[in-house]
């Protein structure tokens, strides 16, 4: 919702900023279900995300069942394979905190892409930062 009142010109709103997710980063069907119910864009939004929201439950019941989320250890091996630059911005960009030793650690040994430690500095941090800056500026 509050990227589509911003492309309309929202230019002030309080929100905890750590709780938004990026645009582009919601799920595309759950994105469109809920632009289709917030924008009044289909007549059966609400009954598509009624059905959304009871797959999303039994998801749910099957992880704490002891079952496994094989959505997000997809997505987690996913960007685990990208190269260490992409792997450090990826993580700057999300939060996760949990390989940065390990993937700073592997781009200071990667002298071919990174001659100096500061290069990993002013490379793939400065580079995520930026990232960062600009979605910060967009809202």
């Amino acid at each position: 919702f509050l990227f589509h009142a911003n492309q309309a010109g929202l230019d002030m709103a309080i929100v905890n900023a750590g709780a938004l997710p990026i645009y582009d980063d919601i799920d595309t069907e759950i994105r469109r279900l809920c632009e289709d119910a917030v924008l009044n864009r289909n007549d059966n939004a609400t009954e598509a995300m009624l059905e959304l929201a009871e797959k999303e439950k039994t998801r749910i019941q099957v992880l704490k069942d002891g079952g496994i989320d094989t959505k997000a250890v997809k997505a987690a091996a996913e960007w685990r394979s990208k190269p260490v630059k992409e792997r450090l911005m990826h993580a700057l960009l999300k939060g996760i905190d949990e390989f940065v030793v390990a993937d700073t650690e592997e781009a200071r040994l990667d002298t071919a892409s990174f001659p100096a430690p500061l290069q990993i500095i002013e490379g793939p941090l400065m580079e995520g930062m930026n990232i960062i800056g600009d979605l910060f500026g967009a809202g």
